[in-house]
């Protein structure tokens, strides 16, 4: 069964419209988690736990807009020939902000050990985050311009390039956490907001690809 391409243009509109929302308030909870990261190494103590608390909400309100979409998705789904990919573009993007959430968590807890972050392993937390910030902008730019075959493979290649430089980041703050593991009690849980900072970059590039696919089929 075909529908009119107008119903199913203006479907499409408003689901990239709900989408970019959402990356707005993945982008934010990102440079919140940043943030927060500065605080820790400053053992700011009551602002990291304002910090923790602002990201939580940001995770809280992306998962709210995901199932307003997710309500408009189902109404409007028999319009969509692409609807799967859809569907893994938001169940992906709630993964990202959950493990965002996750990172910060484990950084509070470090907080609430006490003492400074040494600072190799803060150096690399921190790069990593803001490398995070910067993929979780690219997918809001992407979904901002699918349908332009230009910007999109663009945009995916800056992801792929993003997430190897994570990925090269998080093996030498592995071993740094490793090294650090007796002189720093804080160290294996730092090893665990990383492990979920490297996750939600992993998760991005697949998102990335996804919506590739997305604006190759519009």
């Amino acid at each position: 069964m075909s529908y009119p391409s107008a119903e199913v243009s203006l479907a499409e509109s408003n689901i990239l419209e709900l989408l970019v929302s959402i990356y707005r308030l993945v982008s934010d909870e990102a440079r919140e988690l940043n943030s927060m990261i500065k605080e820790t190494d400053l053992t700011r103590s009551a602002l990291v736990e304002k910090r923790y608390e602002r990201v939580r909400k940001l995770k809280n309100d992306v998962e709210g807009s995901a199932m307003t979409l997710m309500e408009y998705f189902i109404k409007v789904s028999e319009y969509i020939s692409s609807r799967e990919l859809y569907v893994m573009v938001i169940d992906e993007t709630l993964r990202i902000a959950e493990d965002l959430e996750a990172a910060a968590y484990r950084l509070y807890l470090v907080n609430k050990l006490g003492g400074r972050i040494p600072d190799k392993i803060y150096v690399i937390i921190s790069e990593v985050s803001r490398r995070v910030v910067t993929l979780v902008d690219l997918l809001g730019d992407m979904i901002r311009n699918v349908g332009s075959d230009k910007v999109i493979k663009e945009a995916f290649s800056e992801a792929v390039k993003i997430e190897d430089s994570i990925d090269e980041l998080y093996r030498e703050g592995g071993l740094e956490c490793l090294r650090m593991s007796e002189d720093f009690a804080g160290a294996p849980i730092l090893k665990e907001a990383l492990d979920k900072l490297e996750d939600s970059a992993d998760i991005a590039k697949r998102v990335a690809t996804y919506i590739w696919f997305l604006s190759s089929f519009k």
